[in-house]
């Protein structure tokens, strides 16, 4: 099987000249900062404060060469669009589950936002790519991802990041799901591609124009 690289997806082609386009982790953000925000208060209106980390996901992506969009979309499927009700807690600034293996297992706890975040980027990047961090390691599993670059797609990160990384009650395996395009990878890209979509204005940040109106 060869592979191909183009801007924002990885293209295989199999010996039976079929192919399959999927998303990198690794590379720059496409969506922008107001599609991002705007997506997530479409979801969840009560997300302002969420959305006003935006900038932090895309800068720590650029710090890492980790999509941070791809990040950002990750934390919406996590977080069930930071309404969380699961085992991971709002102030664990634990956007992405690290370390919740289910069973109230609540997982990683990071003193900021910042930090959360930052972790996050790192360990997709240790699935996406073998290359070292630009930054202090702040990631506590970053040394438990088992292979380097071993997911290097979103779609991959089923049964990776996310065990089993699919619902098993549809499906009879991980295989079958992605078929389906319905695992946690495709999960993820399915929103990376509804923020592309989302219309934006070139004029006043969107979060700033909120502001305003909220404003005495």
């Amino acid at each position: 099987m060869k592979t191909l690289k183009y801007v924002g997806v990885v293209v295989l082609f199999s010996t039976h000249l079929t192919s399959e386009a999927k998303v990198s982790i690794m590379g720059k953000a496409i969506c922008t900062r107001e599609q991002m925000e705007r997506y997530l208060l479409s979801k969840n209106p009560k997300a302002s404060k969420y959305a006003s980390y935006v900038p932090i996901y895309l800068q720590e992506g650029e710090k890492e060469g980790v999509r941070g969009d791809i990040a950002f979309a990750q934390s919406l499927v996590e977080t069930g669009f930071f309404r969380f009700g699961g085992d991971v807690k709002p102030q664990q600034n634990n956007f992405s589950g690290l370390g919740a293996t289910g069973n109230s297992q609540q997982g990683c706890r990071f003193q900021t936002p910042l930090e959360g975040i930052r972790a996050q980027i790192q360990h997709l990047k240790a699935y996406g790519s073998k290359r070292p961090l630009r930054q202090p390691c702040v990631d506590p599993r970053f040394q438990k991802v088992l292979k380097r670059g071993c997911a290097l797609c979103v779609e991959d990160l089923g049964g990776l990041w996310a065990y089993p990384g699919y619902d098993t009650k549809k499906y009879k395996s991980l295989k079958l799901a992605k078929r389906a395009h319905d695992s946690y990878g495709d999960h993820i890209v399915n929103h990376w591609h509804a923020m592309q979509k989302i219309k934006t204005s070139r004029k006043v940040p969107f979060l700033r124009r909120i502001a305003r109106r909220q404003s005495p």
